[in-house]
């Protein structure tokens, strides 16, 4: 497979494709999609509406983080700098789960995969089948898909790492249809077996879908919508078991998912890995089963190498390397937080440009959200004479390009500071990976309020899935209380921000460390990075600090 390596220059591809797909956008705003298609709103160009905001954490909060990012990113960058953090032989505490018999032997039986993931095929069936047949609002379909499962799936990724890629309900019909069996011990046998296009052997086009996603769900209202949420869902469906048909393993998998391209991103941060317990028993291994497959198992369905894997990005965790390896040199650790990230040294332009894409997005999310938001959509309807879907894409496209182009100016000037120059490019890959703590910490902040203040409107939609008035377990008409309080919901958003910037903090001391020998330029180089993330941050605390507008209606 050709990956996108070091030395392309992806920034301006990125903003001319940015341009391109702001045209395309723009389009679409017109009839052709907004009326022609379906109407996802009673006004085709009105922006959507929501009746409920919550506030957001009190002006004593948000001072004190702000005060709490200024000292402590540069107490903790002081404490670092004395070497007392850092020690030249760190002891990896981990824990391989199996190690136990019962676990090893469960997880060895060729119906493992299929035991853990028949629960969530049965979910999106019943999310696709509500959304398509329910009444379009009071629907089980849009609460469960945005409120529980995207709510919840961040949190997942921060506790688990890839494990919804575990479960995932269409990488398992995918594989059926694959293999033409159940049971993952053959090989597909009902694929054209392609190869991955080269041109497209990186994550942009996870990443295209990505900004698509985020622009049907924000600039449409999806999020409240019952046909929509499983027309998305048949389609993301289409998009795996195509693939999946057409190209070898599961190409779309590694280059092509907005979910496990995300959450692999997010999933280094999380204390959760599979890897080759004993790198000299991988050397010694002639027939390397464990990524070619065997009759005990399929191939690695994202070419990976469990030999030479030192991240989770691109591992899916559906444990076929465990099945196939003769020796029994594999091992599902749980670790410390952050072990990737801290040991990161391939700093790839298509991750990097992703990294800050996820936190411009996240943070755009909750822009969105708060009534500042229709402030500028406003100003924008009226300077260029555009309706809100207009302005929303214009917007949009801006919040995508500037913080790419800003970071790239601040790397140039970070890479001057130093008198060791590395390359703006160089530095501008190695310095988005502090982001990513960052944006991940923010991202459960942020849902932290969806989930714990809206999850309880679930248990009525069990009741009555489809909107027709239904009452199977007695509570499609009882009210129910959040599940925390909003002062506790607070704390946690403010303890999540500053928790991410100081890991962010340390991830960049890191990076520093590696790529420069002499502290001086480890100390300048990260002066203009410290100001970029406590600019983000600070962003991330005034979002948290503004009301937010709730997804349901209820």
């Amino acid at each position: 497979m050709n990956h996108l390596g070091r030395n392309s220059r992806p920034v301006g591809g990125v903003l001319i494709f940015a341009a391109i797909l702001t045209l395309g956008m723009t389009a679409l705003t017109t009839d052709v999609f907004a009326g022609s298609i379906v109407e996802l709103e009673p006004v085709a160009d009105a922006p959507p509406q929501c009746c409920q905001n919550m506030p957001g954490i009190p002006h004593w909060m948000f001072l004190f983080g702000g005060a709490f990012l200024l000292l402590g990113t540069f107490g903790v960058t002081g404490v670092r700098r004395t070497g007392f953090w850092l020690p030249k032989h760190e002891q990896r505490i981990s824990l391989d789960l199996l190690r136990a018999k019962w676990v090893r032997r469960l997880v060895a039986r060729p119906w493992f995969p299929l035991l853990i993931q028949m629960p969530f095929v049965l979910l999106f069936g019943l999310v696709i089948v509500s959304g398509m047949f329910g009444s379009t609002y009071t629907n089980f379909a849009p609460v469960f898909t945005w409120t529980i499962w995207w709510g919840l799936l961040v949190f997942v990724v921060l506790l688990f790492g890839k494990g919804f890629c575990m479960v995932c309900p269409w990488d398992a019909i995918a594989g059926v249809v694959q293999r033409g069996s159940l049971f993952r011990n053959r090989q597909p046998v009902r694929t054209l077996n392609k190869k991955w296009p080269g041109w497209a052997a990186n994550i942009y086009p996870a990443t295209a879908l990505f900004i698509g996603l985020t622009w049907l769900e924000l600039g449409f209202g999806v999020t409240r919508h019952a046909q929509a949420t499983a027309v998305l869902g048949l389609l993301m469906l289409a998009l795996v078991v195509g693939s999946a048909v057409v190209f070898e393993r599961r190409a779309f998998c590694r280059y092509g998912c907005l979910i496990g391209r995300i959450s692999g991103l997010y999933a280094m941060f999380a204390p959760v890995e599979l890897r080759a317990k004993k790198s000299r028993v991988c050397q010694s291994c002639a027939g390397k089963d464990c990524s070619a497959g065997n009759q005990l198992a399929m191939a690695c369905p994202t070419f990976e190498m469990p030999a030479e894997m030192t991240r989770s990005t691109y591992c899916t965790l559906c444990t076929e390397c465990v099945r196939a390896c003769p020796h029994h040199n594999i091992a599902l650790r749980v670790r410390p937080f952050g072990e990737d990230l801290n040991n990161e040294s391939a700093f790839r332009a298509d991750e990097s440009h992703l990294a800050i894409i996820l936190l411009a997005l996240t943070s755009f999310h909750g822009l969105t959200m708060t009534p500042t938001w229709y402030t500028y959509t406003d100003w924008v309807q009226g300077a260029l004479g555009i309706g809100y879907r207009g302005a929303f894409t214009l917007l949009m496209a801006l919040c995508i390009a500037v913080p790419i182009a800003a970071f790239w100016g601040i790397a140039e000037v970070a890479n001057r500071l130093t008198r060791i120059e590395q390359g703006t490019g160089k530095v501008f890959r190695a310095f988005a990976f502090p982001l990513i703590p960052i944006a991940l910490f923010y991202h459960v902040a942020h849902n932290v309020m969806h989930f714990f203040r809206e999850a309880q409107y679930l248990v009525p939609r069990l009741s009555d899935p489809f909107g027709w008035g239904w009452n199977l377990f007695g509570t499609a008409r009882q009210t129910y209380d959040p599940l925390l309080s909003l002062s506790t919901i607070w704390y946690l958003q403010l303890a999540l921000v500053l928790i991410g910037h100081l890991y962010g903090i340390f991830v960049s001391e890191r990076i520093a460390r590696k790529l420069y020998d002499n502290k001086r330029d480890v100390w300048l180089v990260q002066l203009p990075m410290f100001a970029v993330m406590i600019a983000f941050s600070m962003y991330s605390l005034w979002l948290i600090h503004q009301p937010m507008e709730m997804r349901t209606g209820l």
